[in-house]
């Protein structure tokens, strides 16, 4: 039999030197002491909506544009642009990755999901691609955000099962101003042109419940996310 060529064995190894405990502990204490997450009561502001009605680009599509549906399409930049809106620091983007939590099965082309605070994180490049490439990565980053937020739109988590404490999880600090008000003073042409295809926030930085696309977030919110990827 083949034996695998695997390229995770060095980091394991330093990280149990670091956090001591077998593998899968010391991956536990890494992920935990190095991943950082919007403050609860900045996600709170958007209500666990998605800020931007967008999506990730695939192959064909125009980027930074709206497709045929009239949303837009961009590569990971109306995630981060969102994230580093919510978050007081300032991302280190040679050092660390933006990552979705629900995100490794086709999430990413869901708009609730995409630009959705709850559902981004900010990890060091070498662990970021555990994010989805390990089981027990998603399913601790899952967790954290089931505790911090409550968020689970796939009705699948079930809080018998959630292992992590709130102390462990570690938060950015929240911006001065409401997320709303921060992101009304942007003037990132692309981020503007993802606007245009729907956004959470009037005017007044409150959420715009009676827009079309809000609403329709809303409904999406009220009832389990279906994916064909996911159901495949």
């Amino acid at each position: 039999m083949t034996d695998w060529i695997r390229g995770d064995r060095f980091l394991l190894s330093l990280l149990k030197s670091r956090y001591g405990g077998n593998e899968d502990e010391a991956l536990r204490a890494a992920v935990l002491d190095t991943t950082w997450f919007v403050a609860p009561e900045v996600v709170a502001q958007t209500e666990g909506l998605p800020v931007v009605n967008a999506i990730r680009l695939t192959s064909g599509e125009r980027k930074n544009a709206p497709n045929a549906d009239g949303t837009f399409v961009s590569d990971n930049f109306p995630p981060h642009y969102a994230f580093c809106s919510a978050i007081a620091e300032r991302r280190d983007p040679k050092s660390t990755e933006l990552c979705h939590i629900y995100g490794g099965r086709g999430e990413a082309r869901e708009a609730f999901l995409y630009t959705n605070l709850a559902n981004l994180c900010l990890m060091p490049a070498c662990l970021a691609k555990l994010s989805s490439a390990s089981y027990r990565v998603e399913a601790l980053l899952k967790e954290c955000s089931y505790v911090l937020y409550g968020f689970d739109p796939f009705r699948d988590t079930s809080r018998a099962k959630v292992t992590v404490r709130r102390d462990e999880i570690r938060c950015a600090t929240a911006p001065k101003a409401l997320l709303g008000r921060v992101l009304s003073d942007k003037r990132e042409k692309r981020f503007h042109a993802a606007k245009c295809c729907g956004y959470l926030f009037d005017d007044r930085g409150r959420i715009a419940r009676d827009d079309p696309w809000v609403r329709a977030m809303l409904g999406k919110q009220a009832c389990a996310i279906t994916l064909r990827s996911r159901s495949a």
